[in-house]
């Protein structure tokens, strides 16, 4: 194959070789976190240590989510017209905005508050992150960057939201060998079908200690990341539809992220974050988030009703650049 058809080839099937090389790095990562405890649970939380120095597995996954939420956003970019320049800068801004936000976010509503000076608030190294308020503080900050940059905000926030979803489904990783963000005891009959479903080596470092009992626990950052994965694939597919107006699958982010989170996960969890009586994450998830998700669309609809279809947006920017 001459070089020039190889380009040709690689930029045809360009969104395909990414996907496989996102797939590719995850495994291997999780092979490498299993090999250091040669394969056998509970594995360890970090990466690397050097001397008092350890970078978690956490913050690797984390970063690999965002490193791959960027780069699919990036190649969205010129598709929608928005300046990457722009784009690298909201991102080098919004990363850390994001990390305070959802320390900031858990430190509020966490039911401990066991913080002893204003270091203690920003300590992030023993845990004590919330998406909810990354998602939150984002958001905002959108809104304000757009005007002053003066770019689509309905095309920036659209290419977020699948930036959030790969971001979530990684980050859950980093829970996982952290041994947290799980649910309550596995029942034995429950037990019984699980193992046929879920893999060995996901149930074995689910064998832990909570309250005086030790026993295999519910994986739900495994069903939230299995959850966010279904909605990052749907909006994959469906923003080359032409079902969606633009600015649209941010609403259907929130409703979609909310409903599982609130739904399906949080009230299974053994760490929840109060209001009071009432579990935050729940009570968010679904009023402001599925809530606000929903709301937006309507007024949206009746309010900013000239916008155009993603897909038909998408293909006048490419036959502009064609051009």
């Amino acid at each position: 194959m001459k070089i020039k058809e190889l380009k040709e080839h690689l930029k045809k099937y360009e969104s395909i070789y990414i996907t496989i090389g996102f797939i590719l790095w995850f495994l291997v990562l999780i092979v490498i976190a299993m090999a250091l405890t040669k394969f056998k649970a509970p594995y360890r939380s970090y990466a690397i240590e050097i001397g008092n120095l350890q970078i978690a597995w956490y913050a690797v996954f984390i970063i690999s989510g965002i490193v791959m939420g960027a780069i699919l956003a990036f190649k969205e970019a010129s598709k929608l017209a928005i300046n990457t320049n722009h784009l690298s800068d909201a991102i080098l801004i919004a990363v850390p905005l994001a990390i305070i936000g959802a320390r900031l976010y858990y430190v509020i509503f966490d039911p401990d508050k066991n913080y002893q000076s204003f270091a203690d608030v920003f300590n992030i190294r023993q845990g004590g992150l919330a998406i909810h308020g990354a998602i939150i503080i984002t958001i905002i900050f959108i809104i304000i960057y757009t005007r002053l940059r003066k770019m689509n905000i309905w095309a920036l926030m659209d290419i977020v939201a699948p930036g959030f979803l790969i971001g979530q489904v990684l980050g859950r990783w980093g829970n996982f060998f952290n041994r947290e963000a799980h649910g309550g005891p596995i029942k034995e009959n429950t037990y019984q079908t699980l193992k046929y479903i879920i893999p060995k080596f996901i149930l074995e470092n689910m064998y832990l200690t909570e309250d005086g009992i030790t026993d295999y626990h519910h994986p739900t950052f495994l069903y939230e990341g299995l959850w966010n994965l279904a909605g990052l694939i749907i909006i994959l597919i469906i923003r080359r539809k032409k079902l969606l107006k633009l600015g649209d699958i941010i609403g259907y982010y929130l409703i979609w992220y909310g409903l599982g989170r609130g739904l399906l996960i949080e009230p299974f969890r053994t760490d929840p974050l109060y209001i009071g009586s009432l579990r935050v994450n729940i009570v968010f998830s679904l009023v402001l988030f599925v809530g606000g998700g929903i709301l937006f669309l309507i007024l949206k609809k009746i309010f900013i009703k000239e916008l155009p279809y993603y897909h038909d947006f998408v293909l006048e920017n490419e036959t502009k650049i064609k051009k």
